[in-house]
């Protein structure tokens, strides 16, 4: 078994119950010839960098699954032949797959995704008892991780005494002075 990964961009005229269909169909190829779907995650609307049949945006759609060739082919036979998919590609991630290690990472992104609900549910409740205090108290903590009015930028960028100059360059002798006087001289007027 190989691990596959399908990026397709569908027609963005279509709603939410329109394009529902297609994604089913694409699911259902996967479990009738023994394919896995690791991951199915709708990007949304995005640009396109060329237009596409008329279309200049697009609704993005990444598929990461396990299966064989096969599967491959009948999925983008399907594509193809369907006018609600303007473009795909098929990237092959994996030519070997430990499906128990997979199993696990399905059964991981099933717990994060649970995980966020849960975690904005405390926070949110954290925040409201925040509000009820004092709202001045959590501006200024944001206030002092922004950038400072007086930032001392071109400090630390360049600063106004180059000591490296001093290094690189030997002190003056007169022989040295009196050469490159004349030379600034010719630069500076044009004329020797």
């Amino acid at each position: 078994m190989r691990r596959y990964e399908t990026v397709f961009v569908v027609n963005p005229e279509l709603s939410e119950e329109q394009r529902q269909p297609l994604f089913d169909k694409l699911k259902g190829l996967l479990s009738e010839d023994q394919g896995m779907l690791v991951k199915f995650d709708e990007w949304g609307h995005k640009r396109l960098a060329y237009e596409i049949k008329k279309h200049t945006r697009g609704y993005y759609v990444l598929m990461d699954f396990c299966g064989d060739g096969a599967l491959v082919k009948e999925i983008e036979r399907n594509m193809r032949l369907d006018d609600r998919v303007l473009k795909y590609m098929t990237v092959l991630k994996d030519k070997t797959v430990d499906v128990e290690a997979i199993k696990a990472e399905i059964e991981a992104a099933k717990e994060q995704e649970s995980k966020p609900e849960s975690t904005e549910q405390a926070t949110g409740e954290v925040e409201d008892k925040g509000d009820s205090e004092s709202t001045e108290t959590e501006e200024a903590p944001v206030s002092e991780t922004e950038v400072p009015e007086e930032a001392p930028v071109s400090e630390t960028e360049v600063p106004e005494e180059t000591p490296v100059s001093e290094t690189e360059v030997p002190e003056e002798t007169p022989e040295t002075s009196e050469q490159e006087e004349p030379e600034n001289e010719t630069t500076e007027n044009g004329t020797r």
